[in-house]
């Protein structure tokens, strides 16, 4: 039985404020289609520096949530043939999910991106962002997200 190709996937521009992250991310909401192509190695790596400059992030907020270094995040922001590793596409899908999550429940794609960059104090001070290392991180900055989404404050 032939094995098909799944091809490599790129981030596209985020032209539109109502782009989904992770649709862009992937050019799919298929899950077994996004599972395919991180297990597969199939995230263009090159992307990176779109993703990073449309969502504010730094250099070491990119590095932190994918688990990597600063400098190969600028290395492979700057090659335009490399992929991410499965470990990085999948924690660059946690990134992509968390801010679609985030665009839904504040209702506004800056103040979602704005949200994910100021320090929470239900978050004990830290930004979202840098709370999406860790699967843990990532309930909690969820939690927050729900919080504000059920009229609470966070």
């Amino acid at each position: 039985m032939a094995q098909s190709k799944t091809p490599k996937v790129s981030f596209l521009a985020f032209a539109t404020p109502t782009a989904s992250v992770g649709r862009v991310l992937f050019r799919t909401s298929e899950p077994a289609r996004i599972r395919a192509a991180i297990a597969g190695g199939k995230i263009r790596a090159s992307a990176l520096r779109e993703l990073r400059l449309t969502l504010q992030l730094t250099i070491e907020d990119v590095a932190d949530v994918l688990g990597v270094s600063p400098r190969t995040i600028v290395r492979k922001e700057h090659d335009k043939d490399a992929t991410l590793s499965p470990p990085e596409a999948d924690r660059a899908y946690r990134l992509a999910r968390i801010v679609d999550l985030a665009i839904e429940l504040i209702g506004d794609r800056d103040k979602a991106v704005a949200w994910m960059r100021t320090p929470n104090a239900y978050l004990g001070g830290e930004t979202p962002v840098r709370m999406l290392d860790t699967e843990v991180g990532t309930d909690l900055v969820t939690e927050s997200l729900s919080v504000i989404a059920y009229g609470g404050v966070s």
